[in-house]
């Protein structure tokens, strides 16, 4: 069975189809307009003239002086949004990626595609388009459990929350929109080092206050100490299902001994928690087998890991075709 793809640059341009996937909706359009960093551009997979699936891509400009190809990259997160529980979703993403692979490269060096959350989905469609594969991993905690979120904390991590705590310590929800410039300076100075890619423009983060957590699609909760803020986390919500943690921040080299990092965490699973929320995901987090950094601190607030892949695309064929037989 074929399936016609078509690329949209607009939102508004966009045929009729349901939010059904935090990541590959719409309203991703508005989280990243008005930014010179960003083109963002959804494939939308039709089957007589309805649409079947939709897959949300964002190219990204890492110089903001260089504007060439070699200087840009297209990334992609998560399975795209499928229209109907019968449909041949392997097929479907064949023919997605395939479009995007001729979409892009002549305009990007690299397309990365990450957080799938299954090691094996599409990798028919990835290997016959010259993808090449790194092992990594997914960490989810279940909200749904009979055991509380507190319950699955490590003595460890329990003990730290509780110091905090008495510490005084507070969690905040951020409804103002006139800070936002100062919370995001604040944010930008504490993770400075600690982003390997580049940092997102401010666009970014008022794009999605007004566009997210305005709505009650997300929302970003600040930790606060003696009225000063050290620590903060990005929520995105996908329904009543899944809380994605899109940042995290702490400051936890001048505030040591108070925890700002894991008391945020811990206080924005056990809200979401309450809320209702099946799944509090944080989504890749590290290479496979990597047993120290950023995985081994996750997986003491109690959640499962799951192997995954991060798939990437050399638009260079020499250099593509080595990095194939390093990887595979």
């Amino acid at each position: 069975m074929g399936y016609s793809v078509k690329t949209y640059y607009r939102k508004e341009d966009l045929p009729p189809m349901e939010e059904i996937n935090f990541f590959h909706s719409p309203s991703s359009f508005d989280w990243y307009d008005n930014s010179p960093a960003y083109t963002p551009l959804m494939l939308v997979a039709f089957e007589d003239g309805v649409p079947v699936a939709a897959m949300f891509a964002v190219i990204m400009r890492i110089n903001r002086f260089f504007r060439g190809k070699l200087f840009k990259r297209c990334f992609i997160s998560q399975q795209p949004a499928f229209f109907g529980k019968e449909l041949a979703q392997i097929e479907i993403f064949d023919a997605l990626i395939a479009h995007l692979v001729k979409e892009v490269r002549n305009r990007v060096f690299l397309i990365r595609y990450e957080n799938l959350g299954n090691a094996i989905f599409g990798y028919k469609g990835f290997r016959e388009n010259s993808f090449y594969s790194v092992k990594w991993i997914n960490i989810r905690n279940s909200l749904q459990r009979r055991r509380k979120i507190w319950d699955q904390l490590s003595k460890t991590r329990k003990n730290q929350v509780n110091k905090a705590l008495k510490k005084g310590i507070e969690m905040e929800e951020f409804t103002s929109e006139e800070k936002l410039p100062e919370i995001y300076k604040l944010i930008r100075d504490t993770n400075n080092k600690k982003i390997s890619r580049r940092f997102p423009p401010y666009q970014y983060f008022e794009n999605f206050f007004c566009h997210y957590i305005s709505k009650g699609k997300g929302k970003m909760l600040l930790s606060r100490y003696q009225g000063k803020i050290i620590g903060g986390t990005l929520l995105g919500f996908e329904k009543k299902e899944t809380v994605y943690c899109l940042y995290y921040w702490g400051k936890s080299k001048r505030h040591k001994l108070l925890y700002p990092t894991i008391f945020t965490i811990y206080q924005a699973m056990q809200i979401s928690e309450d809320r209702g929320f099946h799944y509090f995901d944080f989504m890749d987090v590290g290479f496979l087998n990597q047993n120290a950094g950023r995985p081994r601190f996750l997986l003491q607030f109690g959640g499962k890991q799951r192997a995954t892949r991060r798939w990437y695309r050399l638009n260079w064929g020499l250099l593509n075709f080595f990095a194939n037989r390093i990887y595979d």
